[in-house]
């Protein structure tokens, strides 16, 4: 018998099946198409998690039933079209789903073969078979990892996008200044998000990445607030930076005796961040308008579904943002009715 150029009536072929058998996890099989038995190496068996039979050829039923139930209809109908030759090819080549009988595990594996005798009229199919689902899980994993960050540069790019929009300048050196410092801003949300690599992260991570420079003016007050979801960050570190700024050039981080409060907690089914200043220096005429880093706060804070309250005190801006919890920490999609 020979088997995809392995001649197992001689002691070399023998010895090549025993070496691939070993080494590569590869089983071999013989389908006799008028009978529909088949010959199969004592290892593919093991695959299926099927018992290893007295006496060959076996019935190849044992094998058709551990298919997976969702793809054994399209699993057989695709076979029986390669044997009327309706693709066009003599090679047998398939991945499919089974069901390993020993402990119900899902697995893959991938049949190789040579069908012989015309389209209609197969007389036998000779290949191999080999389970690769290690190797379909990473394919998946890597097809995942693509698609977000695909997700990622597209959301990113809107985000800069708003940026540019939003940012106002009395002079290009002042716009550009400005523009920089949010982009900063977001390439160290990103790094930060990056090395979480997708799990939560810490508030208190956050403000030391985004606040370093503030941070011996900054008195922090985090009651155990639960961490963010990736999708969190990102807004939550662009609110705090614009705090950062319009504190350094109008409030509490404009003066060495200045300070800000920043707590966090939990309330019911929101997180409350506060941002309080104090010690900065008096201001006359508090602003008006709505300016760029605002517009930039109202964005982000609508990005998280939150709200906003604000004013101007003698030592600076008092803020209170409340976000919905399942928004902060990314189980909104859980959450019956809950927006994306």
């Amino acid at each position: 018998m020979t088997m995809i150029g392995f001649d197992l009536g001689s002691e070399t072929g023998r010895e090549r099946a025993r070496l691939a058998i070993a080494n590569f996890g590869i089983a071999f099989f013989e389908s006799d198409m008028d009978t529909r038995l088949a010959t199969v190496t004592p290892n593919a068996f093991a695959m299926f998690g099927l018992p290893v039979p007295d006496h060959m050829p076996v019935a190849s039923t044992g094998f058709w039933d551990c298919y997976h139930p969702e793809d054994r209809e399209a699993a057989r109908a695709t076979f029986e079209s390669d044997l009327r030759g309706e693709r066009n090819r003599d090679v047998y080549c398939e991945r499919v789903r089974i069901i390993r009988q020993t402990d119900r595990a899902i697995r893959w594996i991938e049949f190789l073969g040579r069908m012989f005798g015309p389209p209609g009229a197969r007389t036998h199919i000779v290949g191999m078979l080999r389970d690769v689902t290690e190797a379909v899980e990473a394919e998946e994993r890597q097809a995942l990892l693509m698609r977000e960050v695909k997700h990622r540069a597209n959301n990113t790019l809107a985000v800069v996008q708003s940026l540019v929009r939003l940012t106002r300048g009395d002079n290009v050196p002042d716009y550009r200044h400005s523009l920089e410092g949010r982009i900063l801003s977001l390439a160290r949300t990103q790094s930060l998000v990056e090395r979480a690599d997708g799990h939560p992260t810490t508030l208190a991570a956050l403000v030391a990445a985004e606040l370093a420079a503030y941070l011996d003016h900054i008195d922090l007050a985090l009651r155990a607030p639960p961490s963010l979801a990736a999708t969190a960050v990102q807004p939550v570190a662009m609110i705090l930076h614009e705090l950062a700024t319009n504190a350094a050039k109008h409030g509490a981080f404009a003066v060495a005796e200045g300070r800000v409060g920043l707590s966090a907690v939990v309330e019911g089914a929101e997180v409350v961040l506060c941002w309080a200043e104090a010690g900065g220096p008096e201001i006359a005429d508090p602003p008006r308008h709505k300016g760029t880093g605002m517009a930039v706060i109202l964005a982000q804070i609508r990005r998280l579904g939150g709200t906003w309250q604000a004013e101007w005190r003698p030592g600076g801006l008092v803020a209170e943002i409340r976000v919905p919890l399942p928004r902060w920490t990314g189980t909104a999609a859980a959450q019956p009715g809950a927006k994306p």
